[in-house]
């Protein structure tokens, strides 16, 4: 009995920390060749970069969450990142909005531009 409570509670923990970024929207500033403000748009499991001011699609992503651990892989999109290989990001939501940190990205591109972003909710 004991086993199965542990893992329902293990399962909701995994279903309540995707839900905290599934079907929402953070707006953060990116230094691509020049500041450029970006919306993370998050779906059930795609994760799109829209460039602000004119709703173009910067990449497209698959992503997962586990233990406050985002993980992405691109689909498609303008960077030069492998699309074969998964970057693990911390992320952090508190008061102020949400905070990346880079664990392991290959791709210096994607890296360079998302280590110690934050994001505000929209």
């Amino acid at each position: 009995m004991k086993k199965i409570i542990f893992i329902a509670f293990i399962a909701f923990i995994s279903v309540s920390a995707n839900a905290q970024l599934t079907n929402s929207k953070w707006k953060g500033t990116l230094q691509l060749d020049s500041p450029t403000d970006i919306v993370f748009d998050f779906r059930t499991d795609t994760l799109e970069a829209i460039v602000a001011a004119d709703n173009s699609s910067l990449e497209l992503m698959k992503y997962s969450i586990k233990d406050s651990i985002l993980s992405i892989q691109k689909i498609s999109g303008q960077s030069d990142c492998d699309d074969s290989a998964i970057a693990k990001y911390k992320f952090e939501i508190n008061s102020e909005g949400l905070l990346l940190t880079v664990i392991e990205d290959g791709c210096i591109n994607r890296s360079g531009v998302l280590d110690n972003t934050k994001w505000v909710k929209e």
